[in-house]
This record gives structure tokens, C-alpha cells and sequence, in this order.
């Protein structure tokens, strides 16, 4: 809890917020010298072990604090205090005024993303709306009509952005942006002065629409010519293409609502801080279904695969062949490194050949489960999930097994139980159904092209960024 107290010339109040004599001395000191006379004292921390020591009824500080009114800055860098160490400085009020600002707002409030809602574009609600008479004629939809021209955009947009790598932002909106789907977060903040809550920021992030096979358009279906569709974009167009997948950490994002009045930063400030930051916050720090929840913070936060049909990682491989070799790279290309790769396997792998292949960053971080998936007991994925990820975790999984009984259990199970899809935040499934473009490259399995539209959109409502595998 934040702490507010009068100013007092004896200052009293500061030793609330002091450990040591030392340090109440030189606070008592600087008032008596008038450096803060008839003003504040304002908390801030630049703390080597990033954690600010604990309150206790012996007058040990809690997290910062401050002292009302408008005045002097002081921040605890290195003075000693369970072997952290940290000093103590001031600057006056010019000085300090826009640090000041914009600390006091990180002091007083506690905030976290949660997600809003998922919006579908318009060329995808087409496609979900008519998804039964489309069934067995998806090519033909594809290359006919504006669909033709839409493709074209999306494509030539996911190259860009996917050769880009990291995640863009700019004022307005990219004209080809229209064809995607949007993903809403809000931010909410709890001020533990007024302990109230308080709505921010909200912003919405690009996501691929689902539309045709959910996989790259311009793979599957015939070739169109060059009047119709740009030869340059078939290339890439394999059948394990993965160029129409938009990662959260390439994907575009834009201010919907503007500032709360009692938001500090710009929308300017915004744009820069979050367009530094390959993992934005409201894909590891947030709650899905609950808008009070507090998350950890990302600090402590782990990026984590799930790799559900692993294969081998290899090595001196075309990378969309092997599926945890192209995560790793994609992300590393973006100075991520994966904290934890848990990779299942069924098929037997020689267990010399799969560890010599991993570079030596992934080896320390790599678990190899040599066995099928189960849909219970501790086989099954989500028993680990659930023992080494926290809400602030950014976690990737992809499902990929060949087997639909298991993998449709266990993508119901995602949907079903909060417990298992509040850890999720990227998940990929190459859902199997019954369709005549994919008959060549599938067993006949149950299930419809329609019941991928309505699975892929329920897990995206609930705040997964859900995407196609191929």
C-alpha cells in the first residue's frame, strides 16, 4: 500500500520511510537546512536488486512513497539495507518536475492490461457468416472477386511486417491494416490513495483474419497470373508456408481510446515506450477474465514454448520443416531468447542425434518429452503448463500431434478451463477437417472446415491470439 503523509517540519513522518539513522539524519537535515521547507518530499528507487524493502511496524520502508505538495525529489540509490545498496540525492523543482510527474504516477497507481474483446474484419465476418456453403468450394472463393485483391494486400502487408520483425507503431493506420482483425486491451489502474479504480489506455493489436483454409491463401489453391496476383508474393508459397501467421511481436498496434485525463504519459510517450518493446505488456502482464486481477510483473516474467508435435530441432534444415528450430528463430532474430522449450514427440528420436542438434543457448533450456500426449495424467501438456507458468509469462503453444482425438481433447480443454487458457497467450493448431482441398494431405477426419471458424474465434475471444498451423 501507498502511504501519503502531511509535511512536518520536526519530520516525524519521514522516518516512516527511512531505514536507518544515517539516512533520517541527512532527510532531517536537508528540511532543517530549508531545501524543503514548505514543500514535499517526494519517494522514488533505482534499486540494484529491483525491489523495494518491505514495510514493517519497525518503520522499514514500503514501495515508494509521497510526501504531499509540490518540491524536492529524492531517490534511493546506495545506502546499505540487507545487502542492497543505495544513495541519497536531491534536485530541485525545475529539475526534477517531469521525472517527478511522471513517477508519481507509477507510485500511486498499480496497473495491468486486460483483454476487452476480439474484433473480426469484415472480409473475415464474410467468411465465418457463409463458412458452411464455402465448405467445399474454398479455391474458388479465393481466387475469384475482391477476394483476389484482399489477399494481395494481406500478403504483401504479413511479408512486410514478418520481414520487419519487430512490432511497428505509427499515428495512423496503414491502408492494407483494414483486411486484419483486431484484438482489444484495456489498461486499468488502482490508485492506492483513493482505492478506486480507474480505466487508461486502450489499444488494439493486428491479427491475420480467418479466412479460406486458415493457412497461407496462396498455397493449396492454382496459381493465378501475374495480372491478378504479383509473382513475387508466390514466393515463400510452400505448403508448410507460414507467411500468413502475425506474431504478437510483429504485429502492429494502435491507440483506440485516447489518454485517460489522469494518465501522465503522452500518447506520443506511449507510441515510443511500447514500440521499444518486442513483448508488450498486455501480452504477458494481463488478466483475460478478470479486470481487478493483479499480474506480476513482466520483470520476473519467462517466454515459454510449448511445442506439442516437436519433431527433431534440426540442423542445417530448411526451418519450416522443424516447428520449435523456427519459433527460435524467428524470435531470436528479435533478441528473444526462450526461457523454457518443453518439446513433446511421440515418435521415437535418437536421443544423441536430438541434443546434438540444439544450439548452445537452447540446450540449458530445453526439455525433451520422447512420449505421445495424453489427455490426462502427467502427459498431459496442460499438467506441465501448469506447474512452471505464471499469469506473467508470455507462453507460446503450438499443437500439432496427428492424432484428432487427443488434439481435439486437448484444444477443448484450453477452451473450457480458465485455469489452463489464462496461461496462453499464442497457441497454433493445424486442425484437421473435412475438406476437398486438403483431402491429398489429410485422413478424413470428422470434422467440418466450419468447426476450425468457430473454435479459432472462441479461443481468440477469450484472448488468445490463435492461429493456424500448417
Amino acid at each position: 500500500m501507498i502511504q501519503t503523509v502531511p509535511f512536518n517540519r520536526q519530520n516525524e513522518a519521514i522516518q516512516i520511510f527511512t531505514p536507518g539513522q544515517q539516512i533520517r539524519r541527512n532527510l532531517r537535515k536537508s528540511v532543517e537546512d530549508g531545501i524543503a521547507r514548505n514543500s514535499a518530499l517526494r519517494f522514488g528507487s533505482i534499486i540494484q536488486n529491483k525491489k523495494w524493502p518491505p514495510m514493517s511496524n519497525d518503520g522499514i520502508p514500503e514501495p515508494p512513497g509521497i510526501l504531499e505538495r509540490l518540491g524536492i525529489f529524492f531517490m534511493y540509490t546506495k545506502f546499505s539495507y540487507n545487502n542492497a545498496k543505495y544513495t541519497l540525492f536531491a534536485e530541485n523543482d525545475s529539475q526534477c518536475e517531469s521525472y517527478c510527474l511522471t513517477k508519481e504516477q507509477t507510485f500511486e497507481k498499480k496497473c495491468h492490461w486486460y483483454f476487452v474483446n476480439y474484433t473480426p474484419s469484415a472480409w473475415e465476418r464474410m467468411w465465418y457468416d457463409n463458412i458452411e456453403e464455402l465448405q467445399n468450394k474454398v479455391c474458388s472463393t479465393l481466387t475469384t472477386g475482391n477476394n483476389v485483391d484482399k489477399t494481395v494486400l494481406l500478403m504483401k502487408r504479413l511479408v512486410e511486417l514478418q520481414k520487419i520483425g519487430k512490432s511497428q507503431q505509427h499515428d495512423e493506420q496503414y491502408v492494407n491494416d483494414e483486411v486484419f482483425s483486431r484484438m482489444f486491451y484495456r489498461q486499468r489502474c488502482f490508485n492506492s490513495r483513493t482505492k478506486t479504480y480507474s480505466d487508461g489506455i486502450e489499444v488494439f493489436q493486428l491479427i491475420e483474419p480467418l479466412v479460406g483454409l486458415l493457412r497461407d491463401p496462396l498455397t493449396i489453391c492454382s496459381r493465378l497470373d501475374a495480372s491478378r496476383v504479383p509473382p513475387s508474393l508466390y514466393n515463400g508459397a510452400v505448403l508448410l508456408s507460414k507467411r500468413h501467421i502475425l506474431l504478437s511481436i510483429s504485429a502492429p498496434f494502435y491507440i483506440s481510446s485516447p489518454l485517460s485525463q489522469q494518465q501522465v504519459m503522452s500518447t506520443k510517450d506511449f507510441i515510443m515506450t511500447y514500440s521499444k518493446s518486442n513483448v508488450h505488456p498486455w501480452m504477458h502482464g494481463r488478466s483475460k477474465m478478470n479486470a481487478s486481477l493483479t499480474i506480476g510483473n513482466r520483470s520476473n516474467g519467462k517466454l515459454i514454448l510449448f511445442d506439442l508435435g516437436s519433431s527433431e530441432f534440426g540442423k542445417n534444415v530448411d526451418i519450416d520443416t522443424t516447428s520449435t528450430r523456427w519459433f527460435y528463430e524467428y524470435y531470436k532474430r528479435l533478441d528473444l531468447n526462450f526461457d523454457r522449450i518443453i518439446a513433446f514427440e511421440a515418435r521415437v528420436l535418437n536421443a544423441t542425434v536430438a541434443w546434438e542438434q540444439l544450439p548452445e543457448d537452447v540446450f540449458p533450456v530445453y526439455t525433451l518429452i520422447n512420449t505421445g500426449c495424453t489427455v490426462t495424467g502427467k502427459f498431459n501438456p496442460w499438467f506441465t503448463l501448469q506447474k512452471i507458468a505464471k499469469p506473467e509469462d508470455h507462453v507460446i503453444v503450438k499443437v500439432d500431434i496427428d492424432t484428432f482425438d487427443v488434439e481435439r481433447t486437448l484444444i477443448d480443454q484450453i477452451v473450457n478451463d480458465s485455469a489452463i487458457h489464462s496461461l496462453i497467450d499464442e497457441l497454433f493448431f493445424e486442425h484437421h477437417v473435412l475438406v476437398n482441398e486438403m483431402r491429398a494431405f489429410w485422413r478424413p477426419p470428422p470434422d467440418p472446415l466450419s468447426q476450425s471458424y468457430v473454435l479459432f474465434t472462441k479461443l481468440r475471444q477469450l484472448g488468445i491470439r490463435m492461429h493456424g498451423w500448417p
